[in-house]
C-alpha cells in the first residue's frame, strides 16, 4: 500500500528550499493551495515552532471542514540541560502553537532536535511529552532526524513517529534498515527531503554553482532517463516515493499550484520504475545530501 502524503509548510512561513527563489509563499496562495491539497486527500500537514509564521497562516486559512492531520515541532532546545522550570515554557509554547493552528490538540509533537532527549534533566522533557499524549493534547510524539546516529541512545518504546530524510538519491536510511526497523517496532515513518529541496526537479543546467561533478552528472543521467522513460523528474521522484511501504506519509513541499497539480498527476500515475530499479540511484555523500552541510 502505498504511503500518504503529507504537506510540509515550512515554504508557507519562510523562504525555504534552496532551489526556491519565490520566497515565502504568499497567502493568497496558500489559501488556495490548502482547499486543493484537501479536495486532492492531502491527508497530513507538516508545521513547527521555527517556520516562521507558518502556524498563524495555516490557522487563518484552513479550509472549513478540512480532514487534515496535523502536526508540528518544538523548537530545537538552546540550553544545555533541563529542570522542571522548563515544563513551563514548553507548556506555553505547545498552547501557543494549538492557539495559532485554531486546534485544541495535534496528530503529533516531534522534537526538532535528537540531542534534546540526551541531555542532563531529559527526563522532565519525556515525562511533559508523555503527559501530552496522556491527557489527549497529541495523538502521538515523536523526533525529526537526519541520520541513523541521531536515534543512539534514545528508548524508541518513547516514539510513535519518526520523521526523516529520504529520497531517490538519498536512500542511506532505507538500506540501513533504519526505516524497516523503526516500523517493525510500530514506531510511523514520515519520509522528508523527497525533492531533496527541490534539486530532485531543476534541469541539471540550472543547479545552484555549488553543486559538484558527481552530483551534476548523476543528475544528469537521471534526467536522460526521464527522457527515455517518457516521464519527468517529479515523476521519477514520486514514483520511488509510492513503493515504500514501510512510510505512513511522504512530506512534501508545494509553493504553487501547478506544483500541486504535477504532484496530482504524478502521485495518480503509475510508477515509472521497473522492479526496485530505483536502487541504482542512490548517493552516499553527505555534502550532498545533507542540507546542513549546503552553503548558505
Amino acid at each position: 500500500m502505498s504511503p500518504s502524503l503529507c504537506l510540509g509548510t515550512a515554504q508557507f512561513g519562510l523562504s525555504y528550499g534552496i532551489t526556491n527563489t519565490n520566497g515565502q509563499v504568499s497567502e493568497v496562495e496558500v489559501a488556495h493551495l490548502l482547499y486543493e491539497a484537501n479536495s486532492f486527500g492531502i491527508r497530513y500537514l507538516d508545521t513547527a515552532q521555527s517556520y516562521g509564521n507558518s502556524e498563524e497562516v495555516l490557522g487563518r486559512n484552513l479550509p472549513t471542514g478540512h480532514k487534515f492531520r496535523i502536526g508540528s515541532k518544538l523548537s530545537a532546545q538552546s540550553q544545555f540541560s533541563f529542570s522542571s522550570s522548563d515544563i513551563d515554557v514548553w507548556e506555553k509554547n505547545f498552547h501557543s502553537s494549538c492557539k495559532r493552528l485554531g486546534l485544541n490538540s495535534l496528530d503529533y509533537l516531534l522534537l526538532h532536535s535528537p540531542a534534546d532527549l540526551k541531555k542532563k534533566g531529559s527526563d522532565y522533557l519525556i515525562r511533559w511529552l508523555s503527559q501530552l499524549r496522556n491527557r489527549g493534547l497529541v495523538d502521538r510524539i515523536g523526533l525529526s532526524i537526519y541520520t541513523s546516529d541521531d536515534l543512539e541512545g534514545i528508548d524508541l518504546d518513547l516514539l510513535d513517529l519518526v520523521q526523516l530524510p529520504l529520497s531517490l538519491f538519498d536512500q542511506r536510511l532505507l538500506k540501513d534498515g533504519t526505516i524497516y526497523s523503526l516500523n517493525s517496532r510500530g514506531i510511523n515513518v514520515h519520509a522528508r527531503s523527497l525533492y531533496l529541496q527541490g534539486i530532485l526537479l531543476t534541469p541539471p543546467s540550472k543547479l545552484p554553482d555549488w553543486v559538484g561533478a558527481q552530483m551534476r552528472n548523476h543528475h544528469t543521467e537521471l534526467e536522460t532517463l526521464a527522457q527515455k522513460k517518457n516521464c519527468r523528474l517529479v515523476d521519477l521522484a514520486l514514483g520511488f516515493a509510492k513503493v515504500q511501504n514501510d512510510l505512513e506519509a511522504v512530506v512534501v513541499g508545494l509553493c504553487s499550484s501547478k506544483e500541486l497539480l504535477d504532484l496530482k498527476i504524478g502521485w495518480e500515475a503509475n510508477s515509472p520504475w521497473d522492479y526496485r530499479e530505483w536502487e541504482n540511484w542512490s548517493l552516499q555523500d553527505p555534502n550532498i545530501l545533507d542540507p546542513r552541510r549546503w552553503p548558505t
